[in-house]
C-alpha cells in the first residue's frame, strides 16, 4: 500500500493538494515546514494500525456508522538537538488514496 501511495503522489505532482503544508516540531523548539508532497513522495513515512472509529460526518441514521482509519506517521532526526520527532498526517490512507486517484477538475469550469 505504500509503494501505491508514493507512485500516486510521484503521478500527480502537480496537484494542488499537495502544496499544502505541515508543521513538524521538536521538543527543543526546533520545527520545519513539509509540503504534502514532500512527505509521500520521499516514501519516509510508516503505515499504523487501521483503527475503527465513529465517522465524524452527520449522518441522518439513528446508528453512528463506524469507519476505517490508517494513519501515517512521519519520523525524523532533529537536525539541532538528534532526538527523533513524529508527525502524524492530518489525512489518513483511505482518505489521501481518493484524492490522489481522483481527476483534477475540467479548467473550462474556473475561466
Amino acid at each position: 500500500m505504500k509503494e501505491i501511495l508514493i507512485s500516486l503522489s510521484k503521478k500527480n505532482k502537480n496537484n494542488k493538494f499537495l502544496k499544502n503544508k505541515f508543521e513538524i516540531k521538536c521538543k527543543c523548539g526546533y520545527s520545519e515546514n513539509v509540503t504534502y508532497y514532500d512527505f509521500l513522495a520521499g516514501g519516509r513515512f510508516d503505515l499504523g494500525q487501521p483503527a475503527a472509529i465513529i465517522s465524524p460526518f452527520i449522518s441522518e441514521y439513528v446508528y453512528d456508522e463506524t469507519i476505517n482509519v490508517t494513519p501515517l506517521t512521519l519520523s525524523k532526526e532533529c537536525p539541532v538537538c538528534g532526538e527523533k520527532m513524529i508527525a502524524v498526517f492530518p489525512l489518513s490512507l483511505e482518505n489521501l488514496i481518493s484524492i490522489l486517484q481522483s481527476q483534477p477538475p475540467d479548467p473550462q469550469m474556473y475561466v
